[in-house]
């Protein structure tokens, strides 16, 4: 059973040397496991960087995306050319660290069952922090009608069917895309499965979504946007039928 993991990466130049070094630190004794790091759209010197550290290793592999069109358009086009029967994605940022998906991926081997969906679990956070997360789970779950915990927490990983069915097409192209694959994996009965993963500082950079309070806002109003916009969506298919 071969792993891809998807890794997108926008303006991350300063972290690009250190998740290299980490990713070859833990697929030192692992088989069957690519990386896909994929440049989307950044505005610095991360494609560069990426293709200098990841030079003569067939393990890991750049993706380039010309125009960035979103976090989700970034892992989108990384399971494009993901070549496993096991597809993940996590951040460049190593808030999370990397190896969390290898322990989801035993956990999802030691199932046995591809209709499993396994997700980080996010420890040690800010009391400010645990709040606005279960306030955001709260409404996405009584709008969708449906249980949704730590939506936004790394990793995630699942089987290419599931790819296939709800993520190779019709999925967003934003922050979303994390809300958009755990509502189909409870709608359509997948076990959900959670790993701890510790949540550390990021060391360069700017955080994409939630870091500062105006970032935050902006990444709150998107997903209430995108909230409301699936149930109008699940509705009119409803009625359709």
């Amino acid at each position: 059973m071969k792993l891809s993991l998807v890794i997108p990466c926008y303006n991350e130049q300063g972290n690009i040397p250190i998740i290299v070094a980490r990713l070859r630190e833990i697929l030192r004794n692992h088989q069957g496991v690519e990386v896909l790091l994929v440049d989307n759209g950044s505005r610095d010197e991360t494609g560069a960087r990426i293709a200098e550290e990841t030079a003569g290793d067939p393990t890991l592999r750049l993706v380039s995306v010309p125009v960035n069109k979103g976090y989700g358009y970034g892992i989108k086009a990384g399971l494009a050319q993901a070549q496993g029967d096991v597809l993940a994605w996590t951040h460049a940022d190593m808030q999370t660290d990397p190896h969390d998906v290898l322990t989801a991926f035993d956990l999802f081997r030691a199932q046995k069952d591809d209709r499993i969906v396994v997700k980080g679990r996010r420890q040690n956070r800010r009391a400010l922090e645990t709040t606005f997360t279960f306030g955001m789970q709260l409404v996405a779950s009584a709008a969708l009608r449906t249980n949704l915990e730590d939506v936004n927490a790394q990793p995630k990983l699942f089987s290419r069917a599931f790819y296939g069915r709800y993520l190779a097409s019709g999925a967003p192209d934003d922050f979303s895309l994390d809300l958009y694959m755990l509502y189909w994996a409870r709608a359509e009965d997948y076990r959900i499965l959670d790993v701890p993963v510790v949540f550390a500082n990021r060391i360069h950079g700017e955080a994409k979504g939630g870091g500062s309070w105006r970032t935050r806002i902006k990444l709150i109003r998107r997903t209430f946007a995108y909230i409301f916009e699936l149930r109008r969506t699940l509705s009119h298919r409803a009625l359709a039928k």
